[in-house]
């Protein structure tokens, strides 16, 4: 049995996207093809391998053999991309596929900095997924993106982090809190105060909490809803306050709906960060976007916070 010779790059691509989306019909939405489509060519595949590749008993994950055949398709498929970004390069042309992934806050701001990108190097196409701090993890430590775009990396990893613009956080509120409209609040003042919280683990929330414990801070109450378009219709609804990244609440900062609270102290300023493993090798594609985060990202993320 030669695999190498029967089996196709269709099937490849195929299980990886099943094993990446873990859904025959997510995959198929990213290859562009039919659920039935899909099937087969795991189908062919398997019959061809003499194993079963996938198991969807229960739900759908791939059996030992699956995970043997799933890391060297992979393997071959990033051989031939990164053979094509190599024979543009030779011609001067940054090109290739990136795969970027965000922590969910950036999600406001990603898409309107790569599409930016995107104008200027056609040749450099995305897949890019929103997630939360701890899949990032995963997807960095399995070496499954090119590109994290996030605060904090994560440690344990060997990686190269690049600060490319200001993350500012602070306390919102509704336009009829009782803190709306007063000048320089002391951070005590939120003692008294019903706190919306993002999930344990996420950037945001450890930022929070710092803070609070900086300034000897126990609030009345604590709620943890989880995402932050939840956090924000709560605000809205009157359930609390919640400490959010600018860009988050801009819209609705501008709109009437929500007011920045201005306590002291805030906003916490940190960073956004472009990070990659120093084990995976740089190129054009990748030196390109760099270039472009560090240059014009800072100035453009400013712009969406107005």
């Amino acid at each position: 049995m030669k695999l190498a010779q029967r089996l196709t790059l269709r099937q490849l691509r195929a299980l990886v996207a099943v094993a990446d989306s873990a859904s025959f019909t997510q995959a198929a939405r990213l290859l562009h093809l039919t659920q039935p489509a899909i099937s087969m060519q795991i189908r062919d595949a398997e019959a061809i391998v003499g194993q079963v590749l996938v198991d969807g008993r229960r739900e759908i994950h791939l059996t030992p053999a699956g995970e043997i055949v799933a890391r060297a398709a992979r393997q071959a498929l990033q051989a031939l991309e990164l053979a094509e970004v190599e024979l543009k390069a030779r011609m001067g042309v940054a090109a290739g596929t990136l795969d970027v992934v965000a922590i969910t806050t950036a999600e406001y701001f990603v898409p309107h900095l790569l599409a930016e990108f995107g104008r200027r190097h056609p040749d450099i196409t995305f897949r890019l997924a929103v997630e939360n701090r701890e899949r990032v993890r995963t997807l960095l430590q399995e070496q499954r993106c090119d590109v994290a775009i996030m605060g904090q990396p994560p440690r344990g990893i060997d990686l190269r982090r690049i600060p490319f613009a200001p993350h500012r956080l602070s306390f919102v509120a509704r336009p009829d809190h009782r803190l709306a409209g007063r000048k320089r609040i002391p951070p005590a003042a939120l003692t008294d105060e019903r706190l919306l919280l993002r999930e344990q683990g996420s950037g945001t929330r450890d930022n929070l909490e710092r803070f609070l414990r900086a300034h000897g801070v126990k609030p009345l109450a604590a709620d943890e809803l989880g995402s932050n378009e939840t956090l924000k219709q709560a605000v809205m609804a009157g359930m609390g306050i919640a400490f959010l990244s600018h860009h988050t609440f801009a819209m609705e900062v501008e709109s009437g709906r929500l007011v920045r609270l201005d306590v002291a102290d805030t906003p916490v300023i940190r960073e956004w960060n472009v990070v990659s493993r120093t084990d995976r090798p740089m190129t054009p594609a990748l030196d390109a976007l760099l270039e472009f985060l560090q240059t014009e990202g800072a100035a453009r993320m400013r712009a969406m916070e107005r």
